[in-house]
């Protein structure tokens, strides 16, 4: 037998492995088939072993540049993508296929290769007893070889190897059987431990994750149920509840801008600059209803991160779209929005986004930090802050006449009146000439209300008596962030009571929740309050009870009223935690949907606040 050439080969694939996401071992091999040049790839089924053993494997067919014997001996008897250096940061290296393959294929991976017409054919298995993987040996007439022509393989399963490849894979190009384990066998929808179950699920990973794949022609053959005793028996079996479904790959560009709909089309689409440039928003809306393309694509909106020629970070969680100022599920709907961040690039500047070696995720560097996650609430609060003016159109045409907008802020003038002065945080603003205690910063085009004592500050004059001397004001200055050429002085800054308003649950991450706070909402920082949400309709009952039924309107009004003011509240005040937490995990952690709903289930405040405003009402039925 012929060892894999790195020792505890077996102990390093696992590590690597358990940093694949989903299906990312047809990521890896389609990129290897694109890097041969192929102008065919097919995620197809191996029909001999479906005919004489009932067995579904997943083959992988291109028509590539090929490998003779030595290339793929030298090719497949090393770990990470073998055949070529370790490159750049920005070069297709790292987990390789065989990585993303060999831990749920203990029983072997097949690579059958032709290069001007002749094949070559090897096995990588697993050794059970040794935990390691190893390139098979096989015996035939000419002696012992780990790479023979696949015609001479005889395995005693009833299997040509030899007629494994398709057609037209068979004067260049390479085939990968992918062998499963003794007790999951079945390969075809994927590695059952990782949940790759859904007989789609190939189709929508590959139409998610990769951009544009017009070119070359990529096809998965599908099965068309999810029972086994469903399955074809053949590849020429006509059933139409049985034959199998070869659907063509497209990529995620063209199911949202070149798909056709019936009673819909994509209204709008431009590309919105971010951070000073360095991230292109690519934005797409649609209009009306949404292609029909069922289970093989994403249908509804999401937002992601484009590097090169492929998506990550994939979302369409609706706290994600609330980054960018989008709480509207009917926007959400219909709203993509692809992010295209600058590579990373040390030569020209130390910003911008790369893979990590798993190839499952991107890291940025950038604002004197490396190797951290993506600043997408960021980037969310750009877009939300210069918006375009289709999307904010769309928002408003979703929220109709604006019936669940509470037009009457006479409540956030009277809560700043109240609290206005408790209400502070400490913020970088722009320093003037007479600030003695700045530091290096950059002003930004964001303006801040600094509240001081008049007197203080440049240009003081001399204050008359002390009560005069005690009195706020809020001087306006613009913000600032830390490093650059200007100056900068940390300054109390007022916090803004926010808005609340009233939705469905539809906008909710769980129907339960109360509240969820949407800082970037295009009307400004809003909180929605669930109109749904069965606290607030259990609360209104029982003061509805409480009174006669003629107040029944006015007391919804009341109890709904009041926990919206009580929601702005506690987001107001928390924003002194700013000093101790970041506003990003303020918000995602301290601030989310669940948290803000607990904070709000407190009885002893909520009841005294509408004890206090249902007395106007006059005395309860069981005090008349």
């Amino acid at each position: 037998m012929k060892k894999l050439a790195i020792v505890g080969a077996s102990h390093f694939v696992n590590r690597m492995f358990e940093a694949c996401g989903n299906f990312q071992w047809a990521r890896e091999f389609l990129k290897n088939s694109l890097e041969a040049g192929a102008t065919k790839v097919e995620f197809g089924i191996e029909w001999q072993a479906v005919e004489k053993d009932g067995v579904y494997r997943r083959t992988i067919s291109d028509n590539g540049a090929g490998m003779a014997r030595d290339e793929l001996l030298r090719f497949f008897s090393t770990l990470g993508e073998g055949a070529k250096r370790i490159g750049g940061v920005h070069d297709n290296f790292g987990v390789g296929a065989k990585i993303a393959s060999l831990p749920w294929n203990p029983e072997g991976v097949v690579v059958i290769s032709y290069k001007e017409g002749r094949a070559s054919m090897i096995r990588i298995q697993l050794d059970v007893d040794a935990a390691e993987y190893e390139l098979l040996e096989f015996r035939s007439p000419k002696g012992a070889a780990y790479a023979i022509n696949p015609d001479e393989v005889d395995w005693g399963d009833g299997v040509n190897w030899g007629e494994v490849s398709p057609a037209w894979a068979r004067e260049h190009g390479t085939t990968i059987v992918l062998l499963g384990s003794e007790e999951a066998p079945d390969t075809v929808l994927g590695n059952p431990k990782a949940g790759e179950k859904d007989i789609k699920g190939l189709s929508v990973y590959l139409n998610s994750r990769f951009w544009d794949l017009n070119e070359p022609e990529v096809t998965v053959v599908e099965l068309r149920s999810e029972r086994k005793t469903a399955w074809p028996t053949s590849a020429d079996d006509r059933d139409d509840a049985r034959r199998p479904n070869n659907r063509r790959i497209r990529g995620a560009k063209y199911y949202l801008a070149d798909v056709s709909a019936g009673k819909g089309e994509l209204a709008h689409q431009s590309i919105l600059p971010l951070d000073e440039g360095r991230v292109q928003a690519h934005w797409y809306l649609w209009e009306g209803e949404r292609p029909n393309i069922h289970s093989y694509a994403k249908k509804p909106g999401y937002i992601a991160v484009k590097y090169k020629d492929e998506l990550f970070e994939l979302s369409m969680h609706k706290a994600h779209f609330r980054w960018f100022g989008i709480a509207d599920p009917q926007v959400q709907q219909n709203l993509t929005i692809i992010l295209e961040p600058t590579l990373f690039d040390p030569q020209i500047a130390m910003w911008g986004v790369y893979p990590d070696q798993s190839r499952n995720r991107l890291m940025f560097a950038g604002n004197g930090e490396k190797g951290i996650g993506l600043p997408l609430s960021d980037w969310g609060f750009d877009f939300s802050d210069n918006m375009p003016q289709e999307i904010r159109d769309a928002i408003l045409a979703a929220r109709g006449d604006g019936n669940n907008t509470l037009e009457d802020e006479e409540y956030r003038k009277r809560l700043q009146d109240k609290f206005g002065t408790r209400w502070l945080t400490t913020k970088l603003v722009q320093a003037r000439d007479e600030d003695k205690d700045s530091k290096p910063a950059t002003p930004t085009n964001e303006t801040v209300a600094i509240v001081q004592r008049d007197g203080e500050g440049g240009g003081a004059r001399k204050v008359r008596n002390k009560r005069k001397s005690a009195r706020r004001i809020q001087v306006i200055r613009l913000r600032a962030v830390e490093g650059g050429n200007g100056q900068g002085v940390e300054r109390q800054v007022a916090v803004d009571v926010p808005k609340f308003r009233f939705v469905g649950a539809d906008q909710f991450d769980e129907n339960w929740h109360l509240a969820s706070w949407v800082p970037n909402d295009p009307d400004g920082p809003t909180v929605l309050m669930n109109s749904e949400a069965p606290i607030l309709l259990e609360t209104v009952k029982h003061h509805q009870e409480q009174y006669p039924d003629v107040f029944a309107a006015e007391v919804d009004k009341i109890v709904r009223d009041t926990y919206g003011e009580v929601a702005v509240c506690k987001i107001a005040h928390s924003q002194k935690l700013i000093a101790h937490v970041a506003e990003e995990d303020l918000d995602q952690v301290y601030r989310n949907e669940a948290a803000l709903t607990v904070s709000l289930m407190g009885l002893l405040a909520e009841e005294s606040l509408l004890a206090q405003r249902l007395g106007k009402l006059g005395r309860k039925k069981n005090a008349a």
